[in-house]
């Protein structure tokens, strides 16, 4: 059962500082003109591009300093009581780094003002916005909460509580943007005035008590209530016990509880609200689960008595603290050398790597980035090393071409070594995400040869990077996602396609029927890698053909 919060005894209007934007005064002073220049005492210059508004007996302009390359923004306040909020800020602010905070660049005094320079904040669309026009989603708002939640624990790890979280302070992007520290107080101190923001603040605001972190707990919870409700808490309290939100979502009301409660009901600290947060996104995130197909041909030369290529995927869930991940491997490998030889190579490889990988994410931890990336390459390099010791076994030389993905969620990794290729089909568009390690590639990037005249070019088929081909392998020789893109995993969407293949494919089979294949037959894929294979037969398919292709599927969930 939900625990209630009494209603604190409310003090009269009288006692409470106004909550709204007062009516400006016409006795304040007009803005300063476009292009004036304020000068400091330590000789700083700061131009006056812009007047933006007023706001709290605050001129607010876009500025910049002497060398005009960022723009800023400037307040003056033009009131005793207003420069002394603005000396205040720039104590709260001056030493916190978190990204989410505007930097604070000077504050200083000029002709009986106070004047502030911070970064600008994006007040073209705050979150108040956002929540009255429904305009977010509820994992939006679960990832919007857990970054304010992070901030608001840098702030209290600096001493302050910020006392003024609401939405209108609040500027969802990349990261989001806080303001609205004027009323920031140290924690185990009282506020310099009585104030409240109704349905965010809460209830010990009002009685005059030292503030500590379980205040901005309750304003996170209040905008959670608000987003899950829509609409805020009422002024009698957040009846939790009866709530009835339009759509009830798992795990919210055990963290309303813990939010909305009495203070000492509440998290102790913003960090476990952030963890939990962060763990109620992820079970609320859509599941992503893979459809995952594979063909081969040996194609038609009469010389090849058997098939060279290999292929092999797996897929799999890891039961976490953060809930169920689904993950999956997919890998396609030709062989080189004749039968003795290719054939092992490429088969030896694609079992390596299958094995590897269940046994690196059949566990329960959620690997990182770096991680995932670095756990291709290993598998890359264990692959080379067992096909290195099956060639030698047979006293063969040869060896094998790979390419393999892993997909974590929705962060796909890759490891590439030799001429075959991952492209990603999304939006009806396809990308190439590997570049050949071969002799025609090299021309290609020297401007000698265009992609397209690779697939004729006498010298199509000689690699210059293989397994089997030295051990160990130098750390370079396997590439990954990084060469053809600015990092080292990439965040797949819902529906994206991913499609490795083999040279037997890739080279008769142009990458609009690639798109086309899949397209036209989706969604089954057993459909379009076959409409792929009887493309290069139809070509005379001189080379062993083969295709693996990975959609990603996604469900909500409740």
């Amino acid at each position: 059962m939900c625990e209630s919060t009494s209603p604190v005894e409310q003090p009269t209007p009288s006692t409470l500082e106004e909550l709204v934007e007062p009516l400006e005064s016409p006795s304040l002073p007009d803005p300063a003109a476009q292009g004036s220049v304020l000068t400091t005492d330590d000789g700083a210059c700061y131009h006056l591009i812009e007047f933006l508004k007023t706001q709290d007996h605050t001129h607010v302009y876009n500025a910049t300093a002497d060398d005009g390359s960022v723009v800023l923004w400037l307040y003056e306040g033009l009131t005793e009581e207003v420069q002394a909020r603005l000396r205040h800020e720039h104590d709260v602010l001056k030493d916190n780094n978190c990204s989410m905070f505007p930097r604070v660049i000077a504050c200083f005094d000029l002709n009986d003002k106070t004047y502030l320079v911070t970064e600008p904040l994006p007040d073209d669309l705050s979150l108040e916005q956002l929540l009255n026009t429904r305009a977010l989603s509820f994992n939006e708002i679960l990832s919007l909460l857990a970054q304010v939640a992070f901030s608001l624990t840098r702030l209290h790890e600096s001493g302050w509580v910020h006392l003024g979280i609401r939405p209108s302070v609040i500027f969802p992007g990349k990261p989001v943007r806080i303001g609205g520290f004027s009323d920031a107080t140290r924690i185990g101190e009282k506020p310099a005035r009585q104030f409240s923001y109704a349905g965010y603040s809460p209830p010990e605001l009002l009685t005059e008590e030292p503030v500590d972190p379980p205040a901005d707990i309750y304003a996170v919870g209040a905008l959670l209530f608000h987003a899950v409700n829509g609409k805020q808490i009422p002024e009698t309290g957040p009846e939790l016990s009866t709530w009835e939100p339009s759509t009830p979502f798992a795990g919210v009301p055990q963290i309303l509880t813990r939010c909305l409660g009495s203070k000492e009901s509440r998290y102790s600290t913003m960090e476990e609200l952030h963890r939990d947060l962060l763990r109620l996104k992820r079970r609320c995130s859509p599941t992503v689960s893979y459809s995952i197909i594979g063909a081969t041909s040996i194609g038609l030369e009469s010389s090849r008595t058997t098939n060279q290529d290999a292929y092999g995927f797996l897929t799999g869930q890891m039961e976490s603290d953060e809930g169920p991940v689904n993950w999956a491997v997919a890998c396609v490998s030709d062989g080189m050398g004749g039968m003795a030889a290719g054939e092992v190579a490429s088969d030896v490889a694609v079992r390596t790597v299958l094995s590897e990988a269940a046994s690196a994410l059949g566990g329960c931890r959620l690997h990182t980035t770096e991680e995932q990336a670095q756990l291709l390459k290993e598998w890359a390099h264990k692959a080379n090393e067992k096909v290195c010791a099956a060639l030698e076994k047979r006293q063969a030389r040869g060896g094998c071409t790979l390419v393999c993905v892993s997909v974590i969620g929705m962060r796909m990794a890759l490891a590439h070594v030799g001429d075959c290729r991952l492209y990603r089909l999304r939006e009806g568009n396809l990308s190439l995400l590997t570049r050949d390690h071969s002799v025609v590639m090299a021309l290609v990037l020297q401007g000698e040869l265009t992609l397209e005249e690779i697939r004729n070019h006498p010298d199509r088929s000689k690699v210059t990077r293989s397994l089997g081909d030295r051990q160990p392998l130098p750390d370079y020789y396997v590439d990954g996602l990084d060469v053809v893109a600015t990092s080292i995993v990439e965040e797949l969407r819902p529906g994206d396609t991913l499609l490795l293949c083999s040279d037997g494919l890739w080279e008769p089979v142009q990458e609009e029927e690639m798109k086309k294949a899949i397209q036209d037959h989706a969604p089954d894929l057993h459909a379009s890698a076959d409409a792929m294979l009887k493309i290069a037969l139809d070509r005379g398919a001189p080379d062993n053909a083969t295709v693996v292709l990975l959609r990603l599927d996604e469900r909500q969930q409740m």
